[in-house]
């Protein structure tokens, strides 16, 4: 069995919390639909409108999360278990994570230093069966 390095660790871990946070963003964005339903409407018709397209707007937006959840949670999955495909899927979002200025540009630059490095791609040749 191969031991994981430190920072491939770190960047495991920080996917689970990014999933973790995207998460409580997701509640947040599918909460916010349910309490409009419950907004009283004093006889205007295009206040309706408005809360139907805040609604949709809440919904994209949730869907969005909910990928974002998804994929962090499984590439931190993927890296704690060493597979390659995880490293790459990882490299992916730090990509993603580039525009998100100036801590994700930090985070994701330092990601993808070092998933790149040579030891790391060595480290998920051999991988944890």
């Amino acid at each position: 069995m191969t031991r994981r390095s430190d920072g491939t660790n770190l960047v495991a871990i920080y996917h689970f919390i990014s999933g973790v946070l995207s998460l409580l963003g997701l509640c947040l964005f599918m909460t916010i639909p349910m309490m409009l339903v419950f907004v009283p409407v004093a006889g205007d018709g295009d206040s309706w409108i408005a809360i139907g397209l805040l609604t949709i707007m809440c919904l994209v937006g949730g869907s969005v999360l909910l990928l974002i959840t998804v994929a962090n949670l499984v590439v931190g999955w993927g890296l704690w278990h060493l597979r390659e495909w995880a490293r790459i899927g990882a490299i992916a979002l730090a990509v993603v994570r580039l525009f998100n200025m100036p801590l994700g540009t930090l985070i994701g630059g330092l990601i993808i230093w070092h998933l790149l490095r040579q030891e790391t791609k060595a480290e998920f040749a051999v991988g944890v069966g």
